[in-house]
């Protein structure tokens, strides 16, 4: 279905656990009434959640608090690396060339190496790392990766907070390697437990999450593309007095480029019966087409050492 109003399928049905079993359903619904009872249960329990009486919520972490759906996950890493021999990994980095020396590094090492304890060194510097050291290396390493000289990422229009993939990176010949460097960091940080200093849009952490992107995802990237798209789908495309095709605008290197959204866009204009296709298709291009390779590539990374 295509994303629009209504009835485009961005609103659950009135009711979400109809396709259910009906013991399911009901269970599910008084998990919801008691959710806060439900919670409280969940961090007092010793059972992973995915063995316990509650396991079919693995499947409905919405009703899960934030703090329950993290321990869950680290209890499946834990289960997926029982027996998993972690060893010691040394990385030798000098500060004037972090992000340089640690693609030098780590980028070849295997992912169970990836997985290994990680200590860091600083030429020139004495000292064991005790943990401050590592701390210090993912902080400079999350600043590096949206470094502008790497042509990564770029900030969203709509806040310049949160960054995105930059359809322009192919200026810089390595970027794809760097991607799945990148992939590579930041599933280590995660898998190690360890907080990093950047922030992503919401579609690409859908993208990360294997979840679909709707047009309502690009709010938070372009605002004011979305509201631009919102007005196209609540007004009658024949009174608002403009005539689109099947294109979208790409900006690359200062330059605006026209790009079919299917085979022979340009020559297919919008109606009101295909406007909600094409807000599907131009949303799309945004968040997804105008930057598959690099997302490709990042997620080859991550997943080596943070399964899909």
């Amino acid at each position: 279905p295509v994303p629009g109003t209504p009835s485009a399928g961005d609103i659950e049905s009135n009711d979400p656990y109809a396709h259910l079993p009906p013991d399911t359903a009901r269970f599910l619904k008084f998990a919801e009434r008691h959710r806060t009872v439900l919670n409280q249960i969940l961090r007092q329990s010793t059972i992973p959640l995915s063995e316990g009486q509650f396991a079919v919520l693995v499947n409905h972490t919405r009703l899960l608090d934030f703090d329950v759906k993290r321990r869950y996950f680290r209890q499946e890493l834990e289960q997926l690396d029982e027996g998993l021999r972690r060893e010691d990994l040394v990385i030798h980095i000098r500060r004037d060339s972090v992000f340089e020396d640690s693609y030098r590094e780590l980028y070849r090492r295997s992912p169970e190496e990836m997985k290994a304890n990680l200590y860091v060194t600083f030429d020139g510097e004495e000292g064991q790392d005790a943990g401050g050291l590592l701390r210090e290396w993912y902080l400079i390493i999350a600043r590096e990766m949206f470094n502008p000289n790497y042509a990564l990422f770029k900030t969203t229009p709509g806040d310049r907070v949160t960054y995105m993939p930059n359809p322009s990176s192919h200026i810089n010949p390595e970027h794809l390697t760097y991607f799945k460097f990148v992939g590579r960091i930041i599933a280590k940080a995660i898998y190690d437990n360890k907080l990093l200093d950047c922030y992503f849009t919401r579609s690409f952490y859908k993208h990360i999450l294997s979840k679909p992107v709707r047009y309502t995802d690009m709010e938070s990237e372009d605002y004011s593309f979305y509201q631009g798209m919102v007005y196209l789908l609540d007004h009658d495309i024949n009174e608002v007095g403009i005539e689109l095709t099947f294109t979208t605008e790409i900006e690359e290197f200062g330059k605006t480029e026209l790009r079919d959204l299917k085979p022979k866009g340009r020559e297919i204009p919008v109606t009101e019966s295909n406007k909600r296709e094409y807000v599907q298709l131009a949303c799309q291009m945004k968040m997804t087409g105008s930057v598959r390779s690099q997302i490709k590539s990042f997620l080859e990374g991550f997943y080596e050492v943070i399964p899909k």
